[in-house]
């Protein structure tokens, strides 16, 4: 394979990071682990554990010695795996476009959906893994939420009592999938508190996160096709059939560091940033080419803080 001419394409990188923010209004993994940039490749982080519950002795008297605590460090590095993926654009097809550069960012758009539909999966396995949280509980098929003898308001009660006695925080955020919600939302024990709602109306979200007793219903509907290459689609919902009650600081967000929450992504940029975009010649194949990097990796930083829900509906 022959390159001619590769460079980082910084229109279209500017472009890509424009998509990526655009697209996370519609994903749900930079709420539950909002991205923080960082500057080495591996190193370790500070999680939310019991030591940041304990009442240090603190008083001090001049020149004395000042108590010294030590934050807990996680017993593993997170380690920013890179990723990128590229397409092809035929020589003869880049001629012919009325405007090649709206070709290229067709392309890119693309690409860095497919990123970002990566890094969705990557936090909703970890989230809903049964062993990553302190508190994980399947529902019995009459406790599940698409059964009229269910009660979610109780077991999101329950998580949220749960959840406290361990951190003290009150879980302000119920995440979950679609096939969740679409049962939720027309749930009796949800629509029936909420006022004025005429029977066989869904509750919206901010109705039933108020009847729920939390802050924010936050729901991933993402779906990706899990066949190989070529294969028939085989479709699959990214966020499955669970449920978790968690806490997540109201004032967390992409690049807000010290807040807590139940996940973290950190974000490399020592080789690019998240979504650059680099395009070349490739001669042997006489296509122009477009590619997009990202370096990522996903960790759980408390496992007090949410309460996970197995088997929701059926």
């Amino acid at each position: 394979m022959t390159l001619i001419n590769g460079h980082l394409n910084q229109l279209l990188s500017n472009y890509a990071t424009g998509t990526a923010t655009n697209k996370a209004n519609e994903l749900v993994a930079s709420i539950v682990a909002p991205p923080v940039r960082v500057p080495n490749q591996s190193d370790g982080y500070v999680v939310f554990d019991a030591s940041d519950l304990r009442i240090d002795d603190s008083y001090y008297t001049s020149r004395a010695q000042v108590n010294r605590v030590v934050s807990t460090e996680s017993d593993s590095s997170f380690t920013c795996k890179e990723f990128a993926l590229e397409e092809q654009i035929p020589w003869s097809k880049m001629k012919n476009a009325d405007a090649g550069l709206k070709l290229e960012r067709t392309k890119t758009n693309k690409l860095v959906n497919r990123l970002l539909l990566r890094r969705e999966k990557a936090v909703a396995d970890i989230l809903f893994a049964t062993g990553t949280f302190d508190h994980t509980a399947a529902l019995a098929a009459a406790d599940r939420w698409d059964a009229d003898t269910s009660n979610p308001v109780k077991k999101v009660a329950d998580a949220i009592t749960a959840v406290r006695a361990l951190c003290g925080l009150e879980p302000n955020s119920v995440v979950m999938g679609a096939a969740v919600w679409d049962a939720l939302k027309l749930h009796q024990d949800i629509t029936s508190r909420v006022a004025g709602l005429v029977s066989g109306t869904p509750a919206t979200y901010a109705q039933a996160a108020a009847a729920l007793g939390v802050d924010r219903v936050i729901v991933g509907k993402a779906v990706y096709n899990s066949a190989a290459e070529g294969a028939a689609a085989s479709y699959a919902q990214v966020w499955g059939k669970f449920v978790s009650v968690c806490y997540i600081d109201p004032i967390s967000g992409p690049g807000v560091e010290g807040v807590i929450t139940p996940m973290q992504m950190f974000e490399w940029d020592g080789v690019a940033a998240p979504f650059s975009t680099f395009t070349y010649e490739e001669e042997s194949s006489r296509s122009h080419v477009v590619q997009v990097y990202d370096a990522v990796d996903v960790k759980a930083i408390s496992a007090h803080t949410a309460y996970l829900y197995s088997t929701v509906v059926s």
